[in-house]
């Protein structure tokens, strides 16, 4: 095809060629929120149209539905820059803060979590959690999603070997998002991706773990913690399709104790306090230096107890021995 010189000439539209209100209605409101992101860093004008608070507000809730919840909504208005500043906190994984933490300051937690099975989404929902009675600061630590008795039935289906089963792994994703209303901060503390996929023997269900690790106290079994969400999924008698039974959230140490609600109350600040990294693969390889670390923790115990037991031992032989010689000399 020929061109005239003028057409060849004609300068390249840009996009301050197109009126700010389409820019806003039919090309922003398109967007996920990472390419919103990366749009209002490219110029001055798009940071501008960028910044609008319905912009991220949607964003937010197509990401995560638990947030169109209205106490969710109420708390994300009273972040510094609303949905935008909540994107910014929960869509990237958090680099624990190594200031100190001061958990009296946390009256309350909120968790928004949303389940999804190949981007369809299986379950969604917001509890809130007191942080302030001596019963939460004392006790195990946990955040039941489901009651006992409630299930959420799927049109999942049942993974009939392990194949499937590590599909399914592969086909699911899970945010839980703990918010701070008092602090204005927002984390998510699951790996997006599952970091383990398990079906019981017996019981033939299906143990879904994901987990963030976070850093704490050097040289205690609070150096590394793992927050770990676990999704059981169930098959129905006489059906081919699961329920989900139990989704709950937990924290654990280096030597596999779960923590109370004042020692996980610690480390949760520590992950709503810390800069945000960036990286969406960071739960599942934290998750494995985790296991790595526990592995490298419990060989290191075998072995002092060892040396314990060798050290009581011989001393052992020694006072009889030293015993014996006195008999000898008397």
């Amino acid at each position: 095809m020929a061109y005239t010189s003028d057409e060849a000439e004609a300068p390249a539209a840009t996009i301050s060629a197109f009126h700010p209100d389409i820019i806003q209605t039919h090309i922003l409101t398109r967007l996920d929120g990472l390419a919103l992101a990366s749009a209002a860093s490219t110029c001055s004008q798009l940071r501008a149209l960028s910044s609008h608070e319905h912009l991220w507000a949607n964003a937010c809730h197509s990401t995560w539905p638990s947030t169109s919840a209205p106490r969710v909504r109420h708390v994300i208005s009273t972040f510094p820059r609303g949905s935008r500043s909540f994107f910014a906190d929960s869509f990237p994984p958090s680099r624990p803060s190594a200031s100190p933490i001061n958990p009296d300051r946390t009256p309350e937690l909120i968790s928004a979590v949303d389940l999804f099975h190949r981007q369809r989404l299986v379950l969604s929902k917001v509890v809130e959690t007191e942080t302030v009675t001596g019963w939460f600061r004392c006790s195990p630590f946990r955040v039941d999603l489901l009651d006992p008795k409630d299930v959420v039935r799927t049109p999942v289906k049942y993974p009939v070997d392990e194949d499937t089963c590590r599909d399914l792994g592969e086909e699911m994703r899970l945010s839980w998002i703990v918010i701070d209303p008092a602090g204005g901060r927002a984390v998510n503390v699951s790996s997006w991706k599952p970091v383990s996929v398990q079906r019981h023997w017996l019981s033939g269900e299906v143990h879904v773990r994901f987990a963030t690790v976070v850093r704490g106290e050097k040289g205690t079994a609070l150096e590394v913690a793992l927050c770990s969400v676990a999704v059981t999924w169930g098959g129905v008698e006489g059906g081919k399709n699961m329920q989900v039974r139990e989704v709950s959230l937990q924290v654990e140490d280096m030597d596999g104790k779960q923590l109370n609600g004042r020692e996980s109350l610690v480390i949760l600040k520590r992950a709503l306090e810390g800069e945000r990294n960036g990286n969406k693969e960071g739960g599942v390889e934290g998750y494995r230096e985790f296991v790595k670390r526990k592995k490298e923790r419990e060989e290191g115990k075998v072995r002092a107890e060892a040396r314990l037991d060798m050290l009581c031992v011989g001393l052992a032989a020694l006072t009889f021995a030293a015993l014996f010689v006195l008999w000898r000399w008397t």
